[in-house]
């Protein structure tokens, strides 16, 4: 199966889907059509074909694996967000990561990274909000099981 998403280079996160057995990996995700691609894996490297899947059927093993594969899928809808001409410049980079909310509920964290400035303008402040906005309905959009949380945050120089 030919596809256009990008593929990591390394394992991809390890997953159980029903009515599929063996050690499987997802290969890639597509958020339009809300799709993942997925094989099997042994110890010598991938095996037998590629299927196709709802993202709401992939159950990562591991936090791990719950990591990466979230990761594929904000990777994926800022691709999306590019391609339509909605990804800003302000966007310096983003960091995404797994774990629980306050109510010990599943939840996804997306750090928006931005120059920092000293002091930012109400317009500045609009527009991170606009495209925070953006991001949660989209991935709300998907029903999967962790809720989002969008924050913004200043990307620090490397020393």
């Amino acid at each position: 199966m030919a596809t256009n998403r990008a593929v990591l280079p390394e394992n991809g996160p390890q997953i159980a889907i029903q009515g599929h057995y063996g050690d499987l990996e997802v290969v890639s995700v597509d958020v339009t059509k809300w799709e993942a691609v997925f094989r099997a894996r042994t110890a010598s490297g991938p095996f037998g074909p590629e299927f196709t899947t709802r993202l709401s059927m992939i159950r990562p093993l591991s936090e791990e694996d719950t990591g990466k594969f979230w990761k594929m899928l904000v990777d994926d809808l800022m691709r999306v967000l590019k391609a339509e001409g909605k990804f800003p410049a302000f966007v310096k980079g983003y960091d995404v990561t797994t774990g629980e909310d306050s109510t010990g509920d599943p939840a996804l964290y997306i750090t928006i990274l931005v120059s920092p400035e000293r002091k930012y303008s109400q317009e500045t402040v609009s527009r991170w909000n606009s495209f925070s906005n953006l991001l949660l309905d989209r991935l709300i959009g998907l029903r999967l099981q962790r809720y989002p949380y969008v924050q913004m945050g200043e990307k620090r120089r490397s020393r």
